[in-house]
């Protein structure tokens, strides 16, 4: 079919796309990347229960008061902990103030990752991979998410990007010094800078060991004075003793890289099947990508000009280490920071694969396509459909505006925490509101609370789970004389005559 190998010729899809210069491409993408993840902020959607836990610390505590070991067992880096005070402080108390770091730090880093793209590969895979990061819908849920995700994302894809774009094959000794002072400073907002100022390590010190510089030698010894400090002292006041560690261990149990074989093969197996689901959103994708993700890591040990890419591997396999000793979890959000590495080697991968073709723009592109397509309607439907999550804030303007003085609001103890957060925004101190026992392995006596009560119950729910929970309480609360119901996105409310 001539037509077809018109259409797919790699003159075609240049004269197609050279006719815009990168700089309106790139604007494009950013314009883009705002709009989706701006889309989601936008949504204003409540706080669930992880984010009320956190957000409630702000609305308890000062600066100083920060430095102590947070409430219902958060843990967080001081830095961002504080960048998220001072935006309650100018912005007030607020979804939008306290969601606004994560979605600024998520937005820059898609820039950050065209530039070092376009460093290490070329302009137009550079357009490509930025692109590409704007599509996982995990990303972008996590943009407009009070958690600390994204920041650990910004600062990785930071720090290499000083590295490569200032301090690689460089004698610029200053160059190295920044890294050193900007990495001394990002151990402080960001839990995982210590995987990645380790893999640094190695790229700073491989050439001076191969062709010894002794100014060189020293500066590096500068930078990494200053990150031993710094993470001295981060590591002695907070991480050293906090009485949040065992818990978290507890609650990361099966994010740890197992020490038998067999299970070790499974628990990978699965583990970055996750990994690539997050970022393509389909199973076939996610093999696809997964394949070109692995040719692209051991592509580059074919290509001498290529091989100083593992360094933005590394960072995936010392946090693999760190799992197979128990020292830092290695599954779901947790890893977010490295998808765009893993981006970046899946195209690495495509960027391989079409050099032993003669079309190699029209098998690029086809790739490309094939890769991002689902994951571009994900975000598409996404982007008209918002996840709201846990949207107990309707649910309770809906209780303000029709209870009666007297009547009791009992809280599902799941919505305890965006209770607690919102309670001033919709209740009085003279309103009767009782939080539930907490019994997520016996109900009963939720329900033993619960019936003990008299005159008209509004019963709130929100974080409800587990699920066959419940169906229980659904079968029991309708054995009284239901008098209204009201249900948002993952939340509802009954009201009830106890009398």
């Amino acid at each position: 079919m001539k037509w077809m190998d018109h259409y797919f010729s790699d003159e075609f899809l240049s004269q197609v796309f050279g006719k815009i210069s990168n700089r309106i491409y790139l604007i494009g993408i950013l314009v883009l990347g705002f709009a989706v993840r701006g889309r989601q902020y936008l949504t204003n959607r409540s706080f669930w229960l992880d984010e009320a836990f956190l957000a409630n610390n702000f609305k308890s505590r000062d600066y100083m008061q920060l430095l102590e070991p947070l409430d219902y067992s958060q843990v967080a880096p001081i830095g961002f902990l504080w960048l998220e005070e001072l935006m309650s402080n100018i912005f007030g108390l607020n979804e939008y103030a306290l969601r606004l770091i994560p979605f600024i730090t998520s937005i820059a880093a898609i820039y950050l990752l065209y530039d070092l793209s376009r460093v290490l590969l070329s302009k137009g895979w550079g357009l490509v991979i930025a692109f590409a990061s704007i599509l996982p819908y995990t990303l972008t849920y996590y943009a407009s998410e009070l958690k600390q995700y994204m920041t650990d994302l910004f600062i990785a894809v930071l720090l290499f990007w000083i590295f490569y774009r200032f301090c690689f094959k460089k004698k610029n000794y200053w160059s190295i010094f920044l890294l050193g002072v900007v990495g001394a400073i990002s151990i402080w907002f960001s839990n995982i800078t210590p995987i990645i100022l380790l893999s640094l390590g190695f790229a700073l010190w491989l050439p001076p060991l191969k062709k010894f510089d002794l100014r060189k030698f020293f500066v590096i010894i500068s930078a990494n004075v200053l990150w031993l400090i710094s993470f001295f002292f981060y590591y002695t006041s907070f991480i050293q003793g906090n009485p949040h560690r065992e818990g978290m261990l507890r609650y990361w149990r099966n994010s740890f890289l197992p020490h038998e074989f067999e299970e070790a093969f499974k628990w990978l197996d699965e583990t970055f099947h996750d990994l690539f689901m997050n970022i393509v959103s389909h199973s076939d994708a996610a093999n696809l990508a997964l394949g070109l993700f692995i040719i692209g890591v051991f592509s580059v040990f074919f290509r001498k000009s290529k091989r100083h890419y593992t360094y933005l591997f590394l960072p995936i396999l010392i946090h693999l280490v760190l799992s197979y000793f128990q020292l830092y979890p290695f599954n779901g959000r947790l890893i977010l920071y490295i998808l765009p590495f893993v981006i970046f080697f899946e195209f690495v991968g495509i960027e391989f694969i079409v050099g032993f073709f003669k079309h190699r723009t029209a098998l690029a592109a086809l790739l490309i396509v094939t890769l991002l397509y689902r994951s571009f309607n994900i975000m598409s439907e996404y982007f008209v459909h918002p996840p709201i999550r846990e949207d107990i804030k309707p649910v309770l303007q809906y209780v303000k505006k029709n209870k009666q003085p007297e009547d009791i609001v009992y809280l599902y103890f799941g919505s305890h925490a965006a209770f607690k957060f919102y309670k001033e925004d919709y209740f009085t101190e003279s309103d009767h509101c009782i939080v539930g026992v907490a019994s997520s392995d016996h109900y009963e006596k939720f329900l033993d609370e619960f019936n003990a009560l008299t005159n008209r119950v509004w019963i709130v729910f929100s974080h409800m789970y587990p699920p066959n929970g419940i169906e229980y309480l659904n079968e029991k609360i309708p054995t009284y004389e239901q008098l209204d119901y009201y249900e948002a996105q993952g939340a509802k409310v009954y009201l009830v005559s106890k009398n």
